[in-house]
């Protein structure tokens, strides 16, 4: 996960220039018709691509050749852009008033999967980025190892890939089973990384409401995971005043940035406690 994520930071101008495009989204199109309108498509492919990834890591015996295999995979299912540089270049164009870019990467960064009506805001896409990009395939990797991103990042990327509705409604099934306890523990990340009281008040709040729809349970986790990490932001108390709010759009996207920087640490360091307590027993 520690060269996974250090050549993130390394290769994020080369990535941003498109150069390392997700492999579905040149898979896809070449994919047969009746294959892209068939609603398994979506688990054949996330499972598939799964077992294709163990596959080839089984036969890895030399441990530093499993080591890049596993920090290349990772890799590759970050993405497909580090979210620190979209939201720099979104302060940019802000700064330059160039109002285009502005809306071009307003829409880029709510793509994909949705919350209910009333959590929608950019502050919360961006942390809902920041789980598609980054802690869904972590989490998973923790779990099932490189076989674990590769099944994770697939249903990810599906969803802003399919057109037919039956497609779309497996796409989504897939996604939110994947994402229900991701999403939750990456709130709680948050949370330690910020303020986890508010981040607690919020969860509960989002927790008890009712749910509408059969897809209603899918859209929860998205919820809980804007508003727990959105109430999670960091401001220290202002002298007299009681607490501090940002000053601008722009210090409160640079504090996602901070947040998500430090609840990756967090990550990190519960992944090393738990190796080392593994190597003790």
């Amino acid at each position: 996960m520690l060269l996974a994520l250090g050549a993130e930071r390394l290769l994020s101008q080369y990535r941003r220039r498109g150069a390392a495009d997700p492999v579905l989204t040149r898979l896809w199109p070449r994919l047969p018709a009746a294959l892209r309108q068939f609603a398994g498509t979506p688990w054949l492919l996330a499972v598939g691509g799964a077992l294709l990834v163990a596959a080839i890591g089984w036969q890895l015996q030399f441990a530093p050749f499993e080591l890049a295999y596993s920090a290349a995979v990772l890799l590759v299912c970050f993405g497909p852009r580090d979210l620190a540089d979209d939201v720099q270049r979104l302060r940019a164009a802000r700064s330059a008033g160039d109002a285009a870019t502005v809306a071009r990467l307003n829409r880029a960064l709510q793509l994909g999967p949705m919350p209910d009506t009333d959590h929608r805001s950019l502050l919360g896409a961006l942390f809902i980025q920041s789980h598609e990009r980054r802690f869904g395939a972590c989490l998973w990797f923790m779990l099932l190892g490189p076989a674990g991103a590769v099944l994770y990042r697939t249903a990810s990327r599906l969803s802003v890939l399919t057109e037919a509705p039956a497609v779309q409604r497996q796409e989504a099934l897939l996604h939110g089973l994947l994402a229900w306890l991701p999403a939750r523990i990456t709130a709680l990340l948050y949370g330690l990384a910020g303020s986890m009281d508010d981040a607690l008040d919020a969860y509960s709040r989002v927790q008890r409401e009712p749910v509408n729809g059969a897809d209603g349970w899918q859209r929860r986790s998205w919820s809980l995971l804007a508003e727990t990490a959105n109430a999670a932001l960091d401001w220290e108390d202002a002298p007299d005043s009681g607490p501090m709010i940002a000053s601008s759009l722009d210090a409160t996207l640079a504090e996602v940035l901070r947040m998500e920087t430090r609840a990756t640490l967090i990550l990190l360091a519960l992944v090393a406690m738990f190796s080392v307590g593994a190597w003790v027993s």
